[in-house]
């Protein structure tokens, strides 16, 4: 075991975020309050567009997007095989039924290729996910979605303030959907956000996160409670404020990393578009378990053992998760009739299947040093050396 210890993620924190939490102890006023609105604000300014309605979390921003944009029981919504479970549970939570996509072999992010392969006459929408910050193919996948009708739900929740051909993601597709947990490129501890320029998508949106009331007295729909409290907000209105140098260190870092291990013949850097802004929630890295001699967790560990944390997930693709262990035959667990759709759960996509397993983020937090990250290069290259 290693003397030093480079963590993977870590919430930075500021006397701004305290003085603003603080204020809200103070005012007795701790539910989606003054803060959550300047927090709504300052985003829906960042993303460039009308709305951002603040929930609870990404996972919910999702869930009341789908109800939102109208999604009946059984209809489908694609999704990408390699990507935060969910995704995926969000669909099967408002009883529609997630159809799983494989992914773009370079970039990991929703195959827009494979988007035929998935349509049926019950697809009512695709979710990309910006993958470890890095945008998907939406021109695409919007140009797909817009010949057959189809809403696109961006799943931003690692993407904050990440470009695609100059357009900031959240601001493309019908809605986009952020998540703000702790490891986030920013955070207000748990929340999300949900970011549209259609008005009426917003008003339904603000209806449906507070128990469907238009007002105290008055429930005109079935909500839920999926509000943000202003201690989340006070935090995420000072966070937005420090985004952009976030994001800069975080590009600096994964930069360096991909140029000083760009030689290794086991660890390849990802792909990044020179369309794109990338946002580095991860410093992405696929191992090549062949000439390495080990597979992606004993990678981790190994890593690990030596002081340098890494992120190591979506071991499996999606569709072979245990929750998803029945989908194939769609069991009692879940709100649908196998029989009532045609597509062939049995799957084993060539791209997820190589990648999955496979990839390591290494430590790229803006709150690394240089001698931080001078101790993860060295590092890795050690243990490249040592194993082999």
């Amino acid at each position: 075991m290693s003397d030093r210890y480079v963590s993977v993620a870590e919430p930075i924190l500021g006397p701004e975020e305290h003085e603003n939490v603080e204020a809200v102890l103070e005012s007795g006023r701790f539910l989606q309050g003054p803060y959550v609105e300047e927090f709504e604000e300052k985003w829906a300014d960042l993303v460039g567009v009308d709305h951002a309605i603040a929930v609870s979390n990404g996972t919910t921003a999702i869930q009341l997007s789908l109800k939102a944009l109208g999604l009946r029981p059984g209809d489908e919504v694609v999704v990408p095989s390699l990507t935060f479970g969910s995704t995926a549970t969000a669909v099967v939570h408002q009883a529609g039924v997630p159809v799983f996509a494989d992914i773009d072999r370079e970039l990991y992010t929703l195959d827009h290729t494979d988007l035929e392969r998935c349509l049926s006459d019950r697809t009512a929408a695709v979710m990309p996910v910006h993958l470890y910050g890095h945008p998907a193919e939406m021109d695409e996948i919007c140009a797909f979605a817009d010949e057959h009708d189809l809403a696109v739900i961006e799943d931003a929740a690692q993407a904050h303030g990440a470009r695609y051909r100059g357009d900031v993601v959240g601001s493309i597709g019908d809605v986009g959907c952020f998540s703000f947990y702790a490891t986030k490129n920013i955070t207000t501890g748990e929340g999300g956000v949900v970011t549209t320029d259609d008005d009426d998508l917003a008003a339904e949106i603000r209806l449906l996160r507070s128990h469907g009331m238009a007002n105290r007295d008055e429930h005109v729909t079935l909500g839920y409670n999926y509000r943000m409290s202003d201690l989340n907000g006070a935090i995420g209105s000072a966070q937005v404020d420090r985004l952009a140098g976030f994001n800069q260190r975080r590009r600096e870092i994964s930069e360096r990393l991909f140029e000083e291990l760009s030689g290794l013949d086991w660890l390849r850097p990802a792909v990044v578009r020179d369309y794109v802004d990338h946002a580095y929630f991860w410093a992405p890295f696929e191992i090549d378990t062949d000439a390495i001699g080990m597979s992606g967790k004993e990678v981790w560990r190994e890593l690990k053992d030596r002081g340098v944390e890494t992120r190591h997930r979506y071991v499996d693709p999606l569709y072979d998760q245990p929750v998803f262990a029945e989908h194939r035959g769609f069991n009692s667990d879940f709100p649908w009739n196998a029989n009532e759709h045609a597509h062939d759960y049995d799957l084993s996509l060539p791209n997820v299947e190589a990648v999955a397993g496979n990839t390591i983020g290494l430590p790229n937090h803006p709150g690394l040093d240089d001698e931080d990250v001078d101790y993860v290069v060295e590092t890795v290259q050690a243990f490249g050396d040592e194993v082999r």
